[in-house]
């Protein structure tokens, strides 16, 4: 009898890399409050720096355990951008980043919502060098301004908003292509009758 026939194959969903996924918006909460309240920005920055990281290890450990999901493939990019998202608007609300960043995140990804929904492919889009650029762009800038969070380290602060300002436009631009891509495969795939 062949063992791999008797075997119960795992749901799409029920991997490591999905529940660091799911682990990684888990910390979004604690951050925002965190940076409201001015609270703790030892732990911010802790909390900052693991979620950062977390979106590199479930990429990696998806890839190495073979656990690449469709799953996913759309759970991975949505928590980024809900977890950066709030975070920005966190750290914008206390003073510390420019509301024109956190707006243009929220219109590229509002743009990218609706045109996924209207869209409704049948897959979501690969990750763009572009896109993974930017999210490592944004991640670094959150990281630096939550460092300077801690008063001695206050200068870092300048470099982390000049790179969210980077983010931001690259976001645009991976957003840009991301619409375009969703606008092409639908116009590739026959209409629902």
């Amino acid at each position: 009898m062949n063992r791999m026939s008797s075997a119960h194959p795992h749901p799409d969903w029920a991997t490591l890399p999905n529940l660091i996924t799911l682990l990684r918006l888990g910390f979004v909460v604690p951050i925002v409050i965190l940076v409201l309240n001015h609270a703790q920005p030892v732990l911010t920055v802790v909390l900052l720096a693991v979620f950062g990281a977390s979106d590199w290890i479930d990429g990696y450990l998806a890839r190495a355990l073979n656990q690449v999901s469709a799953t996913g493939a759309v759970l991975d990019p949505v928590a980024d951008r809900i977890g950066v998202a709030m975070i920005a608007l966190a750290l914008a609300v206390a003073g510390h980043l420019s509301l024109g960043v956190v707006l243009t995140i929220a219109a590229v990804d509002a743009a990218l919502a609706v045109t996924y929904l209207v869209t409704r492919p049948a897959r979501a889009p690969k990750v763009s060098r572009v896109g993974k650029v930017r999210t490592a762009v944004l991640m670094s800038g959150l990281a630096l301004i939550g460092l300077s969070l801690v008063p001695a380290l206050l200068p870092v602060g300048t470099a982390g908003r000049i790179l969210c300002v980077i983010g931001a436009f690259l976001h645009a631009v991976a957003g840009f292509g991301y619409v375009r891509a969703l606008l092409r495969d639908s116009h590739t795939d026959p209409p629902d009758m």
